[in-house]
């Protein structure tokens, strides 16, 4: 029942964060929003840091400092430029697609050789991102741009894209070392880019609303997120952990329509089944042994 509930939080506080970020948007340009929603992660993430017993040496070169800028600093940057023009049930959607861009991305990389399942996962998969594209493009009311629906499908193939290369090139790096040098990377860069566009945006950090969207989005969702993911990991299992993939679409459509007054159009209700059908599919891996179907946990990680 505890990591049922863990389970549930993870996936409100990742759920809401284009929740968030939509709000801060209103005060921030998409860099600063970036820059300071690490900072705060960073705060939560420290003292973690301070107590852990395994600091794993690793050399610190361009081609980690690139990785882990995937995990975050590029992708969290065009995520809020796409907020900008998105509604936040069409992005949670589109963020769904990561496991199955993060297989296309495998088989190029990993030169991983799909299952007959996972080939049908990401026929699903596009037609879930094609029919979401078409219907919500002719949706009333609905804040959409197909420009910045591309820079959504971007940004997750950001994220598969880090974690496939942190697998291939630092799998002894602990989760906390990765999410400390990832924030951190994203704050740097983002940091600079905002004290030029917008250096007066500290001003902003006296309002309640804009304290308490950080604290949630930055401490809570970017710093402890990560904490909490791999705690459900390590104490329940991976697949269980990763069972946020399936639940954050539909957090995110929730807090869109009830919050921001978003509508509930035809591409969300065609697009939300097929892209959970997708992720279900493609997680099907059949036991040639005993000639059972169980669930392939790698797929769904990405």
């Amino acid at each position: 029942m505890k990591a049922i509930i863990l389970l549930l939080v993870l996936s409100l506080l990742w759920g809401s964060s284009f929740l968030w970020t939509k709000q801060l948007l209103v005060y921030f340009d998409p860099t600063t929003v970036v820059f300071l929603r690490c900072l705060f992660g960073l705060v939560a993430l420290f003292p973690f840091w301070l107590r852990s017993k395994h600091k794993i040496k690793f050399r610190v070169n361009l081609l980690f400092l690139i990785i882990v800028a995937l995990g975050a600093a590029i992708p969290w940057s065009i995520v809020s430029i796409s907020l900008t023009e998105l509604d936040t049930g069409v992005a949670g959607i589109l963020n769904a697609t990561t496991p199955m861009l993060g297989l296309l991305l495998s088989i190029w990389v990993l030169r991983d050789k799909p299952t007959g399942y996972q080939y049908v996962g990401i026929l699903i998969g596009f037609l879930a991102v094609l029919s979401l594209l078409l219907f919500s493009g002719q949706a009333s009311n609905a804040e959409f741009s197909y420009v910045h629906a591309m820079l959504m499908l971007i940004a997750t193939s950001c994220y598969a894209l880090n974690s496939i290369l942190v697998k291939k090139y630092f799998p002894t790096v602990t989760a906390l070392q990765l999410g400390m040098w990832t924030l951190g990377v994203a704050a740097f860069l983002n940091g600079i880019i905002s004290a030029f566009q917008q250096p007066l945006a500290l001003l902003h950090l006296n309002t309640l609303p804009v304290i308490g969207s950080l604290f949630v989005l930055g401490c809570l969702g970017s710093g402890l997120g990560y904490v909490l993911f791999y705690h459900l990991v390590i104490s329940a299992s991976p697949i269980f952990a990763l069972l946020t993939t399936f639940i954050i679409p539909f957090i995110t459509i929730f807090l869109g329509i009830f919050i921001l007054d978003e509508p509930f159009h035809l591409g969300i209700g065609v697009g939300l089944p097929l892209i959970i059908t997708s992720l279900f599919v493609m997680t099907i891996k059949k036991d040639r042994e005993k000639g059972k179907v169980k669930i392939d946990e790698e797929t769904l990680a990405g």
